[in-house]
């Protein structure tokens, strides 16, 4: 049994992650569509913007709080969307939710999860969640599941528009993995040879989309999974949707799944409060550029009309520190704390965040920038780069 005090870094918890999960379901997680070259890409876009320290600045109190939408968090990081965490953990965004609450970090939750908005806010113990859905076809499931979302005192909805249809992976189809999944004669050999990922999956609750279960008359698992893949894909979706998304959320909205700036701009006219620069790391259209290259050009075209957020790629404090200088103004995370979750629950998960904050505070703090509005682009070597 791996201590998690022992785990440096994020690849470390990867690692544990790799060791404990079936193989069909550590790729699940950690795959991505076609070469996975948009994958890569994401990874090692960063190492190209190094790093230019000042000295001899008095960093003795350091500050790494920000706003994001005008709301104050303890440094530039939220735990993004994820599907299928329950294949990872038996109480799966439970244990995400209370991690997100302990540390005072934004979790934006998927909507389709194998818990409720409700039972996922009752873990989080009053911490700031923000709604992540689909423009799905049909209206009145995501009316169903954003009234509750608003009566639990979400604050923020996120619109994630790309994926208009699932990529292939190509990880998944050789493991015979899908959504809904399916045992196969692999599968289930792998799960014989990691019992204590068996006993989590038969200790918890049914892997579904739970908060859609009323909408369908025969709620169980494999059929409300294909209802929702049947009935909620939208590959007809356009920018118009927004504007009724808009109409029924009284909150901030953000838009997911930006990598141009004609895209930035449409989201802004239709309603967007914030963005997030998204390939939504390589798992659907491969062949995209990384999203750290594409950042500072939508922060120069939309920055001064809305938030700039960012995920993809990130694996280090100081790729943190990177997108916060050229305009971020947070990022997101969803692979690296996938992996804590089945490292070690909720601890896993506070571990990784805790990882992620204690190397950006040392990097600001060897850097010469004590505070986010410190952190610039006159912060990256070259300047220009």
């Amino acid at each position: 049994m791996t201590s998690l005090a022992k785990l440096v870094n994020v690849a470390d918890y990867r690692r544990v992650a790799k060791r404990r999960l079936p193989k069909f379901v550590f790729d699940y997680a950690d795959g991505a569509a076609g070469d996975e070259l948009t994958m890569a890409l994401n990874l090692r876009a960063f190492d190209k913007y190094l790093l230019h320290p000042h000295q001899q600045v008095d960093v003795g109190k350091l500050s790494t709080e920000t706003t994001v939408l005008g709301r104050k968090i303890n440094f530039p990081l939220l735990l993004g969307p994820t599907g299928l965490q329950r294949m990872a953990h038996r109480n799966a965004d439970l244990e995400v939710a209370r991690a997100a609450g302990d540390t005072g970090t934004p979790f934006v939750v998927s909507a389709s999860t194998a818990f409720t908005v409700e039972e996922i806010a009752d873990a989080n113990r009053g911490g700031d969640l923000w709604l992540q859905i689909y423009p799905w076809r049909d209206r009145n499931a995501i009316e169903h599941v954003v009234k509750r979302a608003i009566a639990r005192n979400y604050s923020t909805l996120v619109v994630s528009v790309d994926v208009p249809l699932l990529a292939r992976r190509e990880r998944d189809i050789r493991n015979g993995m899908s959504i809904p999944p399916k045992l196969n004669v692999s599968n289930i050999f792998q799960g014989a040879t990691h019992p204590r990922w068996v006993t989590h999956l038969v200790r918890g609750p049914e892997i579904t989309f739970k908060n859609f279960a009323d909408l369908v008359p025969d709620s169980h698992g494999m059929a409300l999974m294909n209802w929702v893949n049947n009935e909620l894909t939208n590959p007809g979706a356009q920018w118009d949707e927004l504007k009724w998304l808009r109409s029924i959320w009284p909150g901030p909205m953000v838009v997911k799944g930006i990598l141009t700036v004609a895209d930035a701009r449409q989201a802004v006219a239709q309603g967007a409060d914030a963005i997030v620069v998204s390939n939504h790391g390589g798992r659907q259209l491969d062949g995209t550029p990384a999203t750290i290259d594409v950042l500072p050009n939508i922060v120069a075209a939309v920055g001064d009309q809305v938030d700039v957020l960012i995920d993809g790629g990130i694996r280090r404090g100081t790729d943190i520190l990177k997108a916060v200088a050229l305009g971020a103004k947070a990022v997101l995370i969803a692979r690296p704390y996938w992996w804590g979750l089945a490292a070690g629950g909720a601890q896993g998960v506070v571990g990784v965040i805790d990882l992620l904050r204690a190397e950006f505070e040392m990097a600001m703090a060897l850097s010469g920038r004590p505070t986010i509005e410190s952190i610039g682009r006159d912060l990256l070597f070259p300047e220009e780069a």
